[in-house]
């Protein structure tokens, strides 16, 4: 009778490949949490700037004011209905639940008249910064309507 042929791993080769990989994975761990915080912050950045770009479509087509409102970390699209008062389009964003950002804004309500400007007309800049971590990044938008995003 012969021998049968010794095929496969051990236990401790197994083993030792094991705490290898997640040696290597603890060493990865770093860096890929700071991608996913970067990302974060990008996607929340184009979030406000889609946000004010919709709003500014909404004044320009129903020829109302319209405004994106700033509060906390919450951003949301409202209307000025023909008899007065107010209509919320789309639903509320919250920025921090849904990329864990913080965002601060120099003003709570950015106003775009029915021509499209906003209501400072290129004379007021306002500041949004986003922070989630060591990342941080902002957007500019003139009284024009221009948006800058640094």
């Amino acid at each position: 009778m012969g021998r049968r042929p010794n095929s496969g791993f051990t236990l401790s080769e197994m083993l030792i490949t094991i705490v290898v990989i997640g040696g290597l994975m603890l060493l990865a761990l770093p860096k890929f949490q700071d991608a996913v915080r970067r990302s974060d912050v990008r996607g929340a950045r184009t979030k406000v700037v889609t946000l004010y770009n919709q709003a500014k479509a909404v004044a320009m087509t129903t020829n109302r004011w319209t405004a994106l409102r700033l509060n906390g970390n919450s951003a949301m699209i409202t209307t000025a209905l023909p008899g007065g008062g107010l209509d919320t389009l789309g639903g509320i964003e919250d920025l921090y639940g849904q990329y864990g950002v913080t965002m601060s804004s120099t003003d709570t309500m950015l106003s775009i008249d029915p021509r499209g400007f906003g209501s400072g007309a290129g004379t007021a800049v306002s500041t949004i910064s986003l922070v989630r971590g060591s990342h941080a990044d902002t957007v500019q938008i003139s009284g024009f309507g221009r948006v800058v995003a640094k």
